[in-house]
């Protein structure tokens, strides 16, 4: 076929790759890069007629992605709809809605890149195309791609950092990996000149898909096996079989299902869960089933197979959706909804279904194991939300540990749309390093870390980001390891953010051991922060900002300071101290370049919470509202470097402990006892007075030494709870004060309370009554009950006195 955008060179290169996809089945990419949207347009449209002559359309056609914030983006998008193509079915998806595409799958792919070059949307859309087709990225010159600020490069701006600041090494690398990677075409539409060949292998293994055996002895039906694809589906539906048991009284059955993405693990789930459902609908007449995820955007593709399931098996389903998003399941006799993970862990279901687990906090993952005997977490080891094997580190090492828990662990491997070694995969994982993997550790390494052998490491940008791919993937790799939620655009903002800076602990071996990532803040300008004062949101700066808000000490914006963004250490070092060795060799770099504080933000747990403790940091702000994905409420910490500082952190910290004092029964209610005991140990104090009437001390008194109970003096108790904590004393057990924070300052039941504590109800309530005792004698002088009388006598002929003086008349 004739072509205009297209040389001869080109089109014999694109055949050649197209033809080797197609008998490999594996997919194929094309980087069309231009300043000529014109030219950029018509050589996609080519380039996808070529591809239609030797691939007949089996999928969904063709799926062209495109900015509908730009006006030039609309406008390739229109010149596209123009262009004269072999193949009519084309799905038209503006990148705010490229999520909903995830579960399809295309023959080929055109993904306008012009406006904007965001890793979470390479990361997304890299796996929608099945094996023997073609993607196609249209985008900038390399030139001019250094020069332009795309959308997601304007979300890494401060007010202190402008566009000129930009690093844009993430762009370089990008432009790069095309360069390096085999099954990757680059063709300059401006030149017409193909820039780099597919390079493809001279012997092309051809493509042979496997039979699949279905189990002869089964419970579930034929037709659910038969929708399976690959023999690693087939497996796990025979473990799904075996939820459909219920434990024995007192145990937990558990399946943790591990996948690179692209494996079919949501949508085998998906007809799992199908046939769960239908089993045990006509066991017991209903079955209700919970699906739960970071948002329902993750779920999606297994609602879809596990309708397709209940459908194949004669059931009438009902589809319950949410902004286009399917939410639920319904027929008759069967429930399967999806919940936010907060919401999940308060309702009861046959059977759970977590998807993305690794995406959730470790509590929140063992919280709904508490509540339910059958849970199903799958989750992603390489991928856009993969994990890496951190989810192994953190979850599953506790989780075999458990005692009465049967734990099933499968993990998938084999590509359910392309065949494996696929290029186009390969050059995603690579580019955005999904696949990074923190160093090996050896005997070698640990005998360093033992005898202090280890050094602070301020890498050269250029140097690490663009060279120094070992130390970059082992950087990198610890965060996917350690931290439970990472996405492509952490990588895009660590490279491009002028702001942010990686730092880390090596040792002599060469060896990463700690990434931290840091990012500047402040200072303000005067008028920036009285505007931040009235509620404007001033990017890159969230230390500063809670501080002025909450706190309107405008004055605080003019320090500068260091916030640690993410700190992570190796997961086979940790509790070795190279944590705390970390944050002490950054506040020695903040102070010697003049920094006025460090400071961090985290979903706050004991263990993290006690880490920045015992580090120096002091609270200063928590979110009123728990973070519905992980189920925290957010804290800020702070460690203030010189005297100034620590004026205004002490202030901040004073009101912090006042209002969280004050709104522990509403919003708090739910915070960890322990979590609260320590935020209100480790802030300072403000000495105060009890603020309690006579006839409240006589109430008061009672309690103490009567029997008179605590619900008839909540009033006196709070009070002296609350000058307790503000005052700093420390003359309490610690089980007296947990009972003071979740009995008084949150007001829960005495059931509530002892479940809480593991402690029985008639312990409970003496040790408290004896912390009211305690607290008399320290706070109000009154050691005794005989003390109480004196009081009583002298400070109520007072009080009627003045009740009955004219002045008080």
């Amino acid at each position: 076929m004739k072509t205009v955008a297209l040389t001869e060179e080109a089109v014999d290169a694109l055949l050649a790759g197209v033809k080797y996809a197609k008998r490999a089945n594996h997919r194929v990419l094309l980087a069309l890069v231009g300043d000529s949207d014109g030219s950029l347009i018509m050589a996609s449209a080519e380039a996808l007629n070529l591809f239609f002559t030797v691939r007949e359309p089996r999928r969904e056609g063709v799926l062209y992605v495109y900015h509908a914030f730009y006006e030039d983006g609309c406008a390739r998008k229109e010149a596209f709809e123009k262009a004269e193509k072999l193949v009519e079915n084309v799905a038209y998806v503006p990148y705010h809605e490229s999520e909903k595409v995830l579960g399809r799958t295309f023959d080929a792919a055109v993904i306008d890149l012009i406006n904007n070059l965001e890793p979470n949307d390479i990361g997304r859309l890299m796996g929608v195309v099945e094996g023997g087709g073609l993607y196609i990225i249209i985008m900038p010159s390399f030139e001019r791609l250094q020069k332009i600020i795309t959308r997601f490069q304007s979300t890494l701006l401060t007010p202190q950092y402008g566009p000129d600041k930009l690093r844009r090494y993430f762009e370089r690398r990008f432009v790069n990996k095309l360069l390096e990677h085999k099954g990757v075409m680059v063709y300059d539409v401006d030149n017409k000149k193909v820039i780099k060949h597919f390079e493809l292998p001279k012997k092309i293994r051809v493509y042979k898909k496997k039979e699949l055996e279905i189990p002869q002895e089964r419970k579930f039906p034929e037709e659910i096996y038969k929708m399976a694809i690959t023999e690693d589906q087939v497996k796990v539906l025979k473990i799904l079989e075996k939820f459909y048991e219920k434990p024995e009284p007192g145990t937990k059955r558990v399946l943790v299902l591990t996948a690179d993405r692209g494996r079919g693990k949501s949508s085998v789930v998906g007809l799992g869960i199908a046939a769960l459902a239908h089993r045990l609908r006509r066991a017991k007449g209903r079955c209700r089933v919970l699906v739960t995820a970071p948002s329902e955007g993750n779920v999606q593709e297994l609602f879809k197979f596990a309708r397709r399931g209940l459908e194949s098996l004669g059931h009438k389903v009902e589809v319950e959706e949410r902004q286009d998003m399917t939410v639920g399941l319904r027929a008759k006799g069967v429930d399967i909804v999806y919940l936010k993970p907060l919401e999940a862990v308060s309702r009861r279901a046959d059977i759970v279904a977590v998807d993305e687990a690794a995406s959730l906090q470790v509590p929140m993952l063992f919280a709904l194991l508490r509540r339910h005997d059958r849970v199903v977490y799958s989750t992603t080891v390489h991928g856009y939300e993969g994990a890496g094997r951190g989810f192994s580190v953190r979850f599953l090492r506790r989780l075999r540990q458990l005692k009465n828990v049967e734990v099933i662990e499968y993990e998938m491997s084999e590509p359910i749309r392309y065949a494996e070694g696929d290029p186009v995969e390969e050059w995603t994982f690579d580019t955005l390093l999904l696949d990074a993997e923190p160093a090996q550790i050896e005997e070698e390494d640990v005998r360093c870390v033992k005898s202090g052998e280890v050094e602070y490491w301020i890498p050269d940008l250029e140097e690490f980001f663009l060279s120094d791919e070992k130390s970059l993937r082992e950087f990198f790799g610890i965060y996917i390891m350690a931290h439970y939620r990472n996405n492509p655009n952490d990588l895009g903002m660590m490279m491009d953010a002028p702001h942010h800076r990686p730092r880390a602990l090596r040792l002599k071996t060469g060896k990463i051991v700690v990434s931290i990532e840091l990012a500047e803040e402040g200072p303000l300008d005067e008028e920036l922060a009285r505007q931040c004062s009235k509620g404007a949101w001033i990017m890159g700066n969230i230390i500063p900002d809670r501080v002025i808000k909450h706190y309107k000490l405008v004055d605080f914006g003019n320090l500068k300071g260091l916030r640690i963004v993410r700190i992570a250490t190796h997961p086979d070092l940790w509790g070795m101290g190279l944590g705390s060795r970390a944050l002490r060799e950054v506040e020695r770099e903040a102070a010697s370049q003049g920094y006025d504080w460090v400071g961090a933000g985290f979903g706050v747990t004991l263990e993290l919470l006690n880490f920045w403790v015992k580090n120096g940091y002091v609270p200063i702000h928590l979110s009123p509202e728990r973070n519905p994905v992980s189920g925290e409420y957010s804290a800020l910490v702070v460690k203030p470097l010189n005297e100034r500082a620590a004026e205004f952190v002490k202030t901040i910290a004073v009101e912090f402990k006042r209002r969280l004092l004050s709104s522990l029964a509403e919003p708090y209610h739910d915070l960890s006892p322990k979590v609260v005991r320590t935020l209100l140990k480790s802030t300072p104090g403000s000495p105060v007075k009890p603020s309690l009437t006579v006839y409240q001390v006589g109430r008061l008194v009672s309690y103490a030494w009567g029997d008179m109970t605590l619900e008839n003096c909540m009033d006196c108790m709070l009070e002296l709870a609350k000058v307790y904590f503000m005052g700093n004393h420390s003359f309490l057990s610690e089980e007296q004060e947990l009972l003071l924070i979740t009995k008084v300052l949150q007001a829960k039941s005495w059931r509530v309370t002892c479940n809480q504590l593991d402690m029985p109800p008639p312990r409970a309530m003496e040790l408290l009554r004896a912390a009211a005792r305690a607290m008399c004698a320290h706070l109000l002088g009154i050691a005794s009950e005989e003390e109480g009388a004196k009081y009583l006598y002298l400070h109520l002929e007072t009080a009627k006195a003045s009740e009955t003086s004219p002045a008080s008349a």
